[in-house]
């Protein structure tokens, strides 16, 4: 697991995106913004006109979203889409076949924490009586330490991987590849919610407390009473922070 790396479009005002796998060719990446390779690439790989206008409007749709979760001036998200290779980019023009694509999210705070978010996502073909069925991959990378003085040289990094699949209705009242493509970002952004919340608060009641157990088991013979409840408090309150902090901002939508 890599985490994200944050690049510049100059062919959109300087605007962040995000580097991985999933829109790189080669040693160069796509920008969802401006549709081009930073190093520049000729012929690099883009997702057909039909799916190039409905990443637009999902890249427009997430990041509303990572605002309300993550914060304006930490965070940076990326959608990037692509066509399945058993399509060919064929009869896709209506918005029917399926597709796959990536839904990413980067959170950074002090001290070099952060929180990754990757959302891989493959679409069915819209079958009979408009059920289309979703598959999702969510891994979420964390990295924090804390930030008192002393302390630079405790981190804990780690990753947790779900995979979800979900059956949805494609509404046949408006059967425009505009009108599908709003709802497959419709259920998507909401598939994707939904688990990343749980997945959180899987991190925070489980994982999170069984490391501080451990800690307290580590640190319990080899330092003192009170040294050892400060150390376990301070790196406690580290790896907290990130959560609690998206939290806030819940509440606040």
């Amino acid at each position: 697991d890599v985490p994200l790396k944050v690049l510049e479009d100059v062919n959109a005002d300087d605007r962040k995106f995000l580097a991985c796998d999933h829109n790189r060719d080669g040693d160069s990446h796509r920008s969802p913004w401006s549709n081009t390779y930073f190093p520049q690439l000729q012929d690099g790989f883009c997702p057909s006109e039909h799916l190039r206008q409905l990443e637009l409007h999902a890249n427009e749709v997430f990041d509303i979203y990572r605002e309300l979760y993550f914060g304006k001036l930490t965070s940076v998200s990326s959608v990037y889409l692509w066509d399945k290779e058993a399509n060919n980019g064929a009869n896709n023009n209506d918005g029917t076949a399926g597709f796959s694509g990536a839904f990413l999210i980067q959170n950074k705070v002090d001290n070099g924490s952060y929180w990754n978010s990757i959302h891989v996502v493959d679409v069915g073909r819209i079958e009979r009586g408009g059920m289309c069925h979703y598959k999702l991959t969510t891994t979420i990378l964390i990295s924090v330490s804390p930030s008192e003085l002393g302390m630079e040289s405790t981190r804990i990094t780690g990753s947790l991987v779900r995979q979800n699949d979900r059956e949805c209705k494609i509404s046949s009242q408006d059967s425009s590849s505009s009108s599908i493509g709003s709802q497959h970002i419709v259920n998507i952004g909401k598939f994707i919610e939904e688990v990343e919340t749980e997945m959180r608060k899987e991190m925070d009641s489980l994982y999170i407390q069984k490391t501080k157990n451990v800690v307290d088991m580590i640190r319990k013979d080899n330092m003192k009473p009170t040294q050892g409840q400060e150390h376990t408090r301070v790196l406690n309150e580290a790896v907290l922070a990130m959560a609690m902090n998206r939290k806030t901002k819940l509440s606040g939508k």
